[in-house]
Protein backbone atom coordinates (compact mmCIF):
# COMPACT_ATOMS: atom_id res chain seq x y z
CA UNK A 1 0.00 0.00 0.00
CA UNK A 2 1.49 3.45 -0.65
CA UNK A 3 2.65 6.00 2.29
CA UNK A 4 -0.30 8.16 1.11
CA UNK A 5 -2.76 6.35 1.50
CA UNK A 6 -1.97 4.89 4.85
CA UNK A 7 -1.39 7.87 6.42
CA UNK A 8 -3.52 10.44 4.49
CA UNK A 9 -3.03 13.04 6.81
CA UNK A 10 0.94 13.70 6.02
CA UNK A 11 1.62 16.29 3.62
CA UNK A 12 3.45 15.25 0.76
CA UNK A 13 7.47 14.67 0.62
CA UNK A 14 9.83 14.63 -2.57
CA UNK A 15 12.47 11.85 -0.94
CA UNK A 16 11.86 9.07 1.05
CA UNK A 17 14.69 10.46 3.67
CA UNK A 18 12.16 13.66 4.30
CA UNK A 19 9.21 11.55 4.66
CA UNK A 20 10.56 9.47 7.16
CA UNK A 21 11.48 11.89 9.23
CA UNK A 22 7.98 12.77 9.88
CA UNK A 23 7.24 12.38 13.98
CA UNK A 24 3.61 11.18 13.37
CA UNK A 25 4.43 8.77 11.06
CA UNK A 26 7.62 7.88 12.93
CA UNK A 27 5.33 7.04 16.14
CA UNK A 28 3.00 5.15 14.04
CA UNK A 29 5.42 2.85 12.60
CA UNK A 30 6.64 2.21 16.14
CA UNK A 31 3.59 0.60 16.68
CA UNK A 32 3.07 -1.48 13.37
CA UNK A 33 4.07 -4.60 14.18
CA UNK A 34 7.77 -5.96 12.08
CA UNK A 35 9.01 -1.72 12.12
CA UNK A 36 11.61 -2.30 15.24
CA UNK A 37 13.98 -2.83 13.28
CA UNK A 38 13.91 0.59 11.97
CA UNK A 39 14.21 1.79 15.09
CA UNK A 40 17.19 0.37 15.65
CA UNK A 41 18.36 2.21 12.88
CA UNK A 42 16.83 4.93 13.67
CA UNK A 43 18.21 5.49 16.75
CA UNK A 44 19.74 8.59 18.37
CA UNK A 45 23.56 8.53 19.42
CA UNK A 46 24.39 7.97 22.82
CA UNK A 47 26.74 10.71 24.44
CA UNK A 48 30.62 10.37 23.54
CA UNK A 49 33.19 9.09 25.29
CA UNK A 50 34.81 12.02 26.64
CA UNK A 51 38.42 10.24 26.05
CA UNK A 52 37.81 9.23 23.30
CA UNK A 53 36.46 13.44 22.11
CA UNK A 54 39.85 14.47 23.69
CA UNK A 55 41.84 12.36 21.61
CA UNK A 56 40.02 13.06 18.27
CA UNK A 57 40.16 16.71 18.84
CA UNK A 58 43.85 16.52 20.06
CA UNK A 59 44.73 15.18 16.63
CA UNK A 60 42.58 17.07 14.58
CA UNK A 61 44.52 19.95 15.90
CA UNK A 62 47.75 18.78 15.51
CA UNK A 63 47.18 17.71 11.89
CA UNK A 64 45.45 20.02 10.67
CA UNK A 65 42.30 18.05 9.76
CA UNK A 66 39.06 20.63 8.87
CA UNK A 67 36.29 18.46 9.50
CA UNK A 68 35.95 14.27 10.53
CA UNK A 69 33.06 11.81 12.04
CA UNK A 70 33.27 8.75 13.68
CA UNK A 71 31.23 5.93 14.63
CA UNK A 72 31.56 3.23 16.93
CA UNK A 73 29.15 0.24 16.70
CA UNK A 74 28.91 -2.69 18.88
CA UNK A 75 26.76 -5.90 17.92
CA UNK A 76 24.68 -3.87 16.15
CA UNK A 77 24.07 -0.90 18.29
CA UNK A 78 25.39 2.34 18.29
CA UNK A 79 28.30 3.68 20.72
CA UNK A 80 29.48 6.50 19.27
CA UNK A 81 28.20 8.75 16.38
CA UNK A 82 29.52 12.19 16.36
CA UNK A 83 30.65 14.65 14.21
CA UNK A 84 33.81 17.17 14.95
CA UNK A 85 35.17 20.62 13.04
CA UNK A 86 33.96 22.15 9.40
CA UNK A 87 32.43 20.68 6.79
CA UNK A 88 33.21 23.76 4.17
CA UNK A 89 35.97 26.60 5.58
CA UNK A 90 34.87 29.08 3.31
CA UNK A 91 31.64 28.86 4.47
CA UNK A 92 32.28 27.78 7.68
CA UNK A 93 29.71 24.28 7.87
CA UNK A 94 30.05 22.49 10.76
CA UNK A 95 30.21 18.46 10.03
CA UNK A 96 27.07 16.77 11.32
CA UNK A 97 26.67 12.70 11.31
CA UNK A 98 24.60 13.45 8.20
CA UNK A 99 27.53 15.53 6.25
CA UNK A 100 28.09 13.25 2.97
CA UNK A 101 32.16 12.84 2.63
CA UNK A 102 33.89 11.10 -0.15
CA UNK A 103 34.97 7.88 0.86
CA UNK A 104 37.28 7.30 -2.31
CA UNK A 105 38.54 3.46 -2.06
CA UNK A 106 36.27 2.03 1.18
CA UNK A 107 33.75 2.23 -1.57
CA UNK A 108 35.52 -1.03 -2.03
CA UNK A 109 33.78 -2.16 1.28
CA UNK A 110 30.19 -1.20 -0.60
CA UNK A 111 30.87 -3.48 -3.81
CA UNK A 112 31.64 -5.97 -1.46
CA UNK A 113 28.90 -6.36 0.59
CA UNK A 114 26.94 -6.67 -3.00
CA UNK A 115 28.86 -9.34 -4.26
CA UNK A 116 28.04 -11.09 -1.20
CA UNK A 117 24.76 -10.83 -1.02
CA UNK A 118 24.85 -12.01 -4.94
CA UNK A 119 26.96 -14.98 -3.73
CA UNK A 120 24.43 -16.17 -0.64
CA UNK A 121 21.46 -15.65 -3.25
CA UNK A 122 22.92 -17.79 -5.83
CA UNK A 123 23.52 -15.36 -8.59
CA UNK A 124 27.59 -15.53 -8.69
CA UNK A 125 30.57 -17.59 -6.96
CA UNK A 126 34.06 -16.79 -6.19
CA UNK A 127 35.41 -19.53 -8.45
CA UNK A 128 33.50 -19.07 -11.73
CA UNK A 129 35.79 -18.13 -14.60
CA UNK A 130 35.14 -14.38 -15.48
CA UNK A 131 34.69 -15.57 -18.87
CA UNK A 132 31.23 -17.24 -17.75
CA UNK A 133 29.44 -13.74 -17.91
CA UNK A 134 31.32 -12.09 -20.88
CA UNK A 135 30.41 -12.12 -24.18
CA UNK A 136 34.34 -13.18 -24.96
CA UNK A 137 37.62 -13.33 -23.34
CA UNK A 138 41.21 -13.61 -24.70
CA UNK A 139 43.06 -16.76 -23.99
CA UNK A 140 45.25 -15.14 -21.33
CA UNK A 141 42.32 -15.11 -19.33
CA UNK A 142 40.81 -18.39 -19.18
CA UNK A 143 42.16 -18.98 -15.63
CA UNK A 144 40.92 -15.49 -14.57
CA UNK A 145 37.71 -16.35 -11.81
CA UNK A 146 35.96 -13.89 -9.82
CA UNK A 147 38.06 -14.27 -6.77
CA UNK A 148 41.27 -13.28 -8.47
CA UNK A 149 38.82 -9.71 -9.14
CA UNK A 150 38.37 -9.04 -5.31
CA UNK A 151 41.76 -10.48 -3.76
CA UNK A 152 43.51 -8.25 -6.45
CA UNK A 153 45.42 -11.18 -7.57
CA UNK A 154 44.35 -11.02 -11.59
CA UNK A 155 47.41 -9.62 -13.21
CA UNK A 156 45.18 -6.71 -15.20
CA UNK A 157 46.86 -4.14 -15.46
CA UNK A 158 45.02 -0.19 -14.70
CA UNK A 159 42.90 1.12 -17.88
CA UNK A 160 45.26 4.85 -18.61
CA UNK A 161 43.00 6.37 -21.33
CA UNK A 162 39.84 8.17 -20.87
CA UNK A 163 38.67 9.29 -17.97
CA UNK A 164 35.16 9.79 -19.42
CA UNK A 165 35.20 6.29 -21.43
CA UNK A 166 32.32 3.93 -21.24
CA UNK A 167 33.02 0.77 -19.20
CA UNK A 168 32.41 -1.51 -22.43
CA UNK A 169 35.25 0.84 -23.84
CA UNK A 170 37.80 0.56 -20.95
CA UNK A 171 36.86 -3.47 -20.56
CA UNK A 172 37.91 -3.78 -24.28
CA UNK A 173 40.83 -2.09 -23.66
CA UNK A 174 41.44 -4.93 -20.89
CA UNK A 175 41.14 -7.42 -22.93
CA UNK A 176 43.52 -6.08 -25.37
CA UNK A 177 46.41 -5.43 -22.56
CA UNK A 178 48.43 -7.94 -21.21
CA UNK A 179 48.12 -9.57 -18.12
CA UNK A 180 51.08 -8.73 -16.07
CA UNK A 181 51.16 -12.23 -13.89
CA UNK A 182 49.23 -15.47 -14.23
CA UNK A 183 46.25 -15.09 -12.14
CA UNK A 184 46.63 -16.38 -8.57
CA UNK A 185 50.23 -16.56 -8.91
CA UNK A 186 50.91 -12.69 -7.54
CA UNK A 187 48.67 -9.62 -6.10
CA UNK A 188 48.93 -6.13 -7.01
CA UNK A 189 46.53 -3.61 -5.31
CA UNK A 190 44.63 -2.63 -8.61
CA UNK A 191 41.33 -0.48 -9.29
CA UNK A 192 40.81 -2.81 -12.53
CA UNK A 193 39.52 -5.46 -10.41
CA UNK A 194 36.96 -3.88 -8.75
CA UNK A 195 35.67 -2.58 -11.90
CA UNK A 196 35.64 -5.42 -14.14
CA UNK A 197 34.10 -7.12 -10.90
CA UNK A 198 31.23 -4.71 -10.95
CA UNK A 199 30.82 -5.04 -14.72
CA UNK A 200 30.24 -8.60 -13.77
CA UNK A 201 27.18 -7.36 -11.42
CA UNK A 202 25.97 -5.06 -13.73
CA UNK A 203 25.86 -8.54 -16.37
CA UNK A 204 23.95 -10.49 -13.58
CA UNK A 205 21.66 -7.68 -12.56
CA UNK A 206 20.86 -6.29 -16.17
CA UNK A 207 20.98 -2.91 -14.60
CA UNK A 208 24.08 -0.19 -13.84
CA UNK A 209 26.39 -0.33 -10.91
CA UNK A 210 24.99 2.51 -9.46
CA UNK A 211 20.97 1.35 -9.40
CA UNK A 212 22.09 -1.72 -8.45
CA UNK A 213 24.18 -0.73 -5.04
CA UNK A 214 20.81 1.36 -4.03
CA UNK A 215 18.59 -1.02 -4.80
CA UNK A 216 19.78 -4.38 -2.88
CA UNK A 217 22.45 -2.92 -0.31
CA UNK A 218 21.90 1.12 0.33
CA UNK A 219 18.30 0.91 0.49
CA UNK A 220 17.53 -1.81 2.96
CA UNK A 221 20.34 -0.88 4.98
CA UNK A 222 18.68 2.25 5.51
CA UNK A 223 21.57 4.31 3.86
CA UNK A 224 19.92 7.56 2.79
CA UNK A 225 22.23 10.44 2.47
CA UNK A 226 24.90 9.27 0.11
CA UNK A 227 25.21 9.05 -3.85
CA UNK A 228 27.73 9.54 -6.51
CA UNK A 229 28.29 13.23 -7.81
CA UNK A 230 27.86 11.15 -11.61
CA UNK A 231 30.43 14.36 -12.84
CA UNK A 232 30.82 14.89 -16.85
CA UNK A 233 32.44 17.11 -18.99
CA UNK A 234 30.49 18.55 -21.15
CA UNK A 235 32.40 20.42 -23.96
CA UNK A 236 34.27 23.30 -21.52
CA UNK A 237 32.15 22.45 -18.71
CA UNK A 238 31.84 19.58 -15.48
CA UNK A 239 28.49 18.65 -14.78
CA UNK A 240 27.77 16.56 -10.92
CA UNK A 241 24.93 15.65 -9.76
CA UNK A 242 24.17 17.95 -6.27
CA UNK A 243 24.31 16.05 -3.36
CA UNK A 244 23.10 17.12 0.22
CA UNK A 245 25.57 18.41 2.67
CA UNK A 246 28.48 17.36 0.47
CA UNK A 247 31.85 18.01 2.22
CA UNK A 248 34.99 20.59 0.72
CA UNK A 249 38.47 18.34 0.88
CA UNK A 250 40.98 20.01 1.67
CA UNK A 251 44.69 19.34 1.29
CA UNK A 252 48.12 21.94 1.96
CA UNK A 253 50.07 22.69 -1.07
CA UNK A 254 53.09 25.12 -1.05
CA UNK A 255 52.04 25.20 3.24
CA UNK A 256 48.17 27.21 2.38
CA UNK A 257 45.55 25.34 2.65
CA UNK A 258 43.98 24.46 -0.64
CA UNK A 259 40.21 23.06 -2.21
CA UNK A 260 40.70 20.04 -4.36
CA UNK A 261 38.46 17.59 -6.17
CA UNK A 262 39.57 14.09 -7.39
CA UNK A 263 38.14 12.84 -10.75
CA UNK A 264 36.58 9.56 -10.39
CA UNK A 265 35.52 8.49 -13.77
CA UNK A 266 32.00 6.34 -13.62
CA UNK A 267 33.38 3.12 -14.72
CA UNK A 268 35.49 3.21 -11.57
CA UNK A 269 32.60 3.36 -9.31
CA UNK A 270 32.93 -0.08 -8.09
CA UNK A 271 36.06 0.94 -6.65
CA UNK A 272 35.97 4.47 -5.28
CA UNK A 273 34.32 8.01 -5.75
CA UNK A 274 30.98 7.34 -3.56
CA UNK A 275 29.93 10.19 -1.50
CA UNK A 276 28.58 8.80 2.36
CA UNK A 277 27.97 10.28 5.61
CA UNK A 278 29.00 8.77 9.24
CA UNK A 279 25.17 7.80 9.28
CA UNK A 280 24.92 5.82 6.40
CA UNK A 281 27.85 3.91 7.36
CA UNK A 282 26.88 3.28 10.83
CA UNK A 283 23.76 2.05 9.42
CA UNK A 284 25.51 -0.16 6.83
CA UNK A 285 27.94 -2.01 9.54
CA UNK A 286 24.63 -2.50 11.91
CA UNK A 287 22.88 -4.15 9.00
CA UNK A 288 25.97 -6.41 9.21
CA UNK A 289 25.88 -6.95 12.36
CA UNK A 290 22.02 -7.84 12.30
CA UNK A 291 22.32 -10.52 9.21
CA UNK A 292 19.95 -7.81 7.11
CA UNK A 293 21.35 -8.61 3.85
CA UNK A 294 23.43 -12.23 4.63
CA UNK A 295 24.02 -14.15 7.80
CA UNK A 296 27.25 -12.95 9.17
CA UNK A 297 28.26 -17.02 9.78
CA UNK A 298 28.23 -17.01 5.71
CA UNK A 299 30.25 -13.54 5.45
CA UNK A 300 32.89 -14.05 8.18
CA UNK A 301 35.60 -16.55 6.10
CA UNK A 302 35.06 -14.69 3.41
CA UNK A 303 35.89 -11.25 5.07
CA UNK A 304 38.46 -12.10 7.94
CA UNK A 305 40.39 -15.21 6.63
CA UNK A 306 44.02 -14.51 5.20
CA UNK A 307 44.56 -17.45 2.14
CA UNK A 308 47.13 -17.48 0.39
CA UNK A 309 48.77 -15.96 -3.08
CA UNK A 310 51.15 -17.55 -4.90
CA UNK A 311 52.26 -19.43 -1.62
CA UNK A 312 52.62 -16.07 0.43
CA UNK A 313 50.06 -14.68 2.96
CA UNK A 314 47.75 -12.47 1.69
CA UNK A 315 46.99 -8.83 1.64
CA UNK A 316 43.21 -9.26 1.05
CA UNK A 317 40.28 -11.48 1.84
CA UNK A 318 38.56 -13.49 -0.66
CA UNK A 319 35.97 -10.48 -0.42
CA UNK A 320 38.27 -8.32 -1.37
CA UNK A 321 38.89 -6.55 2.41
CA UNK A 322 42.17 -5.43 3.55
CA UNK A 323 43.85 -7.63 6.00
CA UNK A 324 46.71 -5.58 7.90
CA UNK A 325 49.96 -6.67 8.21
CA UNK A 326 50.62 -5.91 11.91
CA UNK A 327 51.18 -8.32 13.91
CA UNK A 328 48.75 -9.13 16.88
CA UNK A 329 46.35 -11.85 17.97
CA UNK A 330 43.37 -9.71 17.21
CA UNK A 331 41.30 -10.10 13.95
CA UNK A 332 39.94 -7.31 12.10
CA UNK A 333 39.73 -6.00 8.41
CA UNK A 334 38.10 -3.20 6.29
CA UNK A 335 39.43 -0.68 4.10
CA UNK A 336 41.10 2.94 3.77
CA UNK A 337 40.47 5.31 0.86
CA UNK A 338 42.04 8.58 -0.24
CA UNK A 339 44.36 8.63 1.79
CA UNK A 340 42.69 9.43 5.04
CA UNK A 341 39.53 10.35 3.28
CA UNK A 342 37.88 6.87 5.17
CA UNK A 343 39.07 4.49 7.46
CA UNK A 344 36.79 1.58 8.48
CA UNK A 345 37.67 -1.46 10.35
CA UNK A 346 35.64 -4.53 11.35
CA UNK A 347 36.70 -6.45 14.86
CA UNK A 348 34.31 -9.77 14.37
CA UNK A 349 35.27 -11.59 17.64
CA UNK A 350 34.76 -8.36 19.83
CA UNK A 351 31.80 -7.11 18.12
CA UNK A 352 33.50 -3.98 16.83
CA UNK A 353 32.88 -1.94 14.02
CA UNK A 354 35.03 2.28 13.40
CA UNK A 355 34.47 4.63 11.21
CA UNK A 356 36.23 7.24 10.75
CA UNK A 357 35.57 9.78 7.80
CA UNK A 358 37.87 13.48 7.11
CA UNK A 359 37.79 15.80 4.23
CA UNK A 360 41.66 16.06 4.92
CA UNK A 361 43.33 14.61 1.95
CA UNK A 362 46.41 13.91 2.70
CA UNK A 363 45.79 12.21 6.40
CA UNK A 364 47.41 8.83 6.00
CA UNK A 365 45.51 5.30 7.69
CA UNK A 366 46.03 5.04 11.47
CA UNK A 367 43.10 6.93 12.97
CA UNK A 368 40.33 4.43 13.14
CA UNK A 369 42.88 2.20 13.95
CA UNK A 370 43.73 4.43 17.10
CA UNK A 371 40.05 5.31 18.04
CA UNK A 372 39.18 1.59 18.19
CA UNK A 373 42.32 0.55 20.77
CA UNK A 374 39.76 3.18 22.87
CA UNK A 375 37.21 -0.23 22.99
CA UNK A 376 38.64 -3.35 21.52
CA UNK A 377 40.44 -5.10 24.77
CA UNK A 378 44.27 -5.60 23.62
CA UNK A 379 44.83 -3.46 21.00
CA UNK A 380 47.18 -1.26 21.23
CA UNK A 381 47.67 2.55 20.07
CA UNK A 382 49.67 3.53 17.08
CA UNK A 383 52.72 6.07 18.58
CA UNK A 384 51.79 8.57 15.47
CA UNK A 385 49.19 8.89 13.09
CA UNK A 386 51.41 10.93 9.77
CA UNK A 387 50.04 12.84 6.64
CA UNK A 388 51.58 12.09 3.68
CA UNK A 389 54.80 13.17 2.66
CA UNK A 390 55.06 14.97 -0.65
Amino acid sequence: MRPDRLFPLLPSYSSLKEYLSHPLLLACLLLLPGCLPLARFTQQPRAGNHAVDTFIRQQMKALGIPGLAVAVIKKGKRVKVSAYGSANLEWNRPVTVHTNFQIASCTKLLTSTLVLKAIYAGKLRLQDPVGRYLDSIPPSWQALRVEHLLSHSSGLREFQGNAYASTATVVRALKDSTLEYVPGTSQHYAQADFMLAGHILEKIYGKPFPQILREEVLLPLHMMDGAYDMEQRVGSFMRTDLIAQKVTTYYDWEKQLRAYKYLYPQYTYTAGGYFASIDDLANWAIGLDQNVLFPAAFARPLLYTRGLVGGKPSDFSAAGWALPEEQTSITYAGHSGGPGLGDVWRFPEEGYTVIVLTNDGELLPGLARAIAAFYVPGLTRAANIRKFER
